[in-house]
């Protein structure tokens, strides 16, 4: 039951562009009641090569969804855990990346001349498409995750 419930988180977030090993390690957290893994029990439980794990750490601390520290007896034994503030953050990084993104297509629209009205009025659906998107999700960060 936890192995395959791995590995639908794994096959979930394949649509996020993250690879096979990233999301069983994120789904990992999801199933484990375990807040702290050592970077050999993520080996382990997904079961991945050293360089996999490693690659698909890599890519998660730079996403943030995961982050880590050092143990207090071993400070070169790093202990990963699920970054929650990192992966709310994230979510609101996007919501920049839409809020620039809309900017820009006003911008483009400008520019643009009647020549080609289809896609002008494809351009402002988007903008219109983007204000909605970042309100909505703006307002669900800060009602569900951080309240």
């Amino acid at each position: 039951m936890k192995k395959d419930l791995i590995e639908q988180h794994a096959e979930v977030y394949k649509f996020d562009g993250y690879s096979p090993i990233a999301g069983k390690i994120l789904g990992l957290f999801y199933v484990s009641d375990k807040k702290y893994f050592t970077f050999e029990e993520l080996m382990e439980e997904i079961p991945a090569s050293k360089s996999a794990v490693s690659k698909a750490l890599k890519v998660l601390i730079e996403r943030k969804d995961i982050n880590y520290i050092y143990k207090e007896d071993n400070k070169r034994k790093r202990l990963f855990y699920f970054d929650i503030e990192g992966f709310i953050s994230g979510l609101e990084d996007a919501m920049e990346a839409y809020t620039h993104h809309r900017v820009l297509l006003q911008k483009s629209l400008e520019l643009r001349s009647n020549k080609n009205i289809e896609f002008n009025e494809f351009i402002e659906k988007s903008i219109n498409f983007n204000k909605s998107i970042i309100s909505v999700i703006q307002e669900k960060i800060d009602k569900h995750l951080r309240s």
